[in-house]
């Protein structure tokens, strides 16, 4: 059997508490450093990255609530995204050594929910409110593709490893494969018995797991010319609001509106360990890239970070 295991560190990463005379900042998004060394999390019209042993560095400037970051792969740029509902979805890209806004993208009519680079950090996919995705080129930020299919906000997006195909998952229920060269949709898979919050591809990219609305876990093994569903999981007790797969691939670990973490075996779905009750939703979830260490960033402003044994 699996003896891995989570156990919380007390490192100053996490120096923000609920406790604390003064609100920490609220987390709405968060992602890793490639390095493993900080993990930016989106604010209130700022993104922090937070080093063990350093003050947070604050990227400001944002028009609204940063919902979605991603670095490039390489950790040179810093995605950032958000907007203002029902006016327009914006996205800022940072030079991550000089902390320099590069490109500020207004290219949505509602705020976005999604942002990922592409592995060679050539392109940027972005989703929206709008039910649009958009490929932006990163060095110019002009627009390169608008992805046209989902009939409802699409909340979660990721590339495969090597860049060909792109996934959403949407509040329509559906998960779309694109192409990334033409723009065309390659398939839909619509399992799925509500809308989508989120989705995570192992690091094969052969499988994608997704879940949101209707409590369960769901992975579909992404073929050429359709997906296949190989399993499915009730998972917690309110709808999934995030998900991760460690680097190894052998670990799918969600959090929920339930305010509980769980830990699952990734080739069957068992359960393994529930993490203590968090003390709000967590609104990033992500293991750092050596698969060492899961971070955790909550709505009230807390960030924790469990080792993984």
């Amino acid at each position: 059997m699996l003896q891995t295991a989570f156990v919380l560190t007390t490192l100053p990463l996490m120096a923000w508490t609920v406790m604390a005379a003064v609100a920490p900042p609220q987390i709405f998004s968060l992602a890793y450093a490639p390095d493993g060394k900080s993990v930016a999390v989106g604010g209130f019209k700022e993104v922090r990255l937070r080093a063990t042993g350093s003050d947070d560095v604050i990227l400001s400037g944002h028009a609204e609530v940063v919902r979605a970051v991603a670095f490039s792969r390489d950790g040179s740029r810093l995605a950032a995204a958000g907007g203002l509902p029902a006016r327009k979805g914006e996205v800022v890209i940072w030079d991550v050594a000089t902390r320099a806004q590069l490109i500020s993208i207004k290219g949505h009519s509602d705020c976005i929910y999604a942002v990922a680079f592409s592995p060679d950090g050539k392109l940027l996919a972005t989703s929206s409110y709008d039910k649009l995705v958009k490929l932006w080129d990163v060095a110019s930020g002009k627009e390169v593709k608008t992805l046209k299919d989902h009939i409802d906000a699409v909340y979660a997006l990721g590339f495969t490893p090597d860049g060909s195909r792109l996934v959403s998952g949407a509040a329509d229920r559906t998960i779309k494969v694109w192409d990334v060269a033409t723009g065309e949709r390659l398939y839909t898979m619509g399992e799925p018995l509500d809308g989508i919050n989120t989705l995570a591809l192992d690091p094969t990219g052969k499988m994608v797991a997704a879940a949101g609305q209707d409590k369960s876990i769901r992975i579909w093994a992404l073929e050429q010319k359709s997906g296949r569903l190989l399993r499915t999981q009730i998972a917690h007790e309110d709808a999934i609001t995030r998900l991760a797969w460690s680097p190894d691939g052998t670990t799918l670990v969600s959090a929920s509106s339930d305010r509980t973490i769980k830990m699952f075996r990734a080739s069957d779905l068992f359960e393994i360990r529930t993490l203590p009750k968090q003390s709000d939703w967590v609104n990033g979830l992500e293991f750092s890239p050596d698969g060492s260490k899961l971070a955790a960033g909550r709505y009230d402003g807390s960030l924790e970070l469990y080792e993984v044994r």
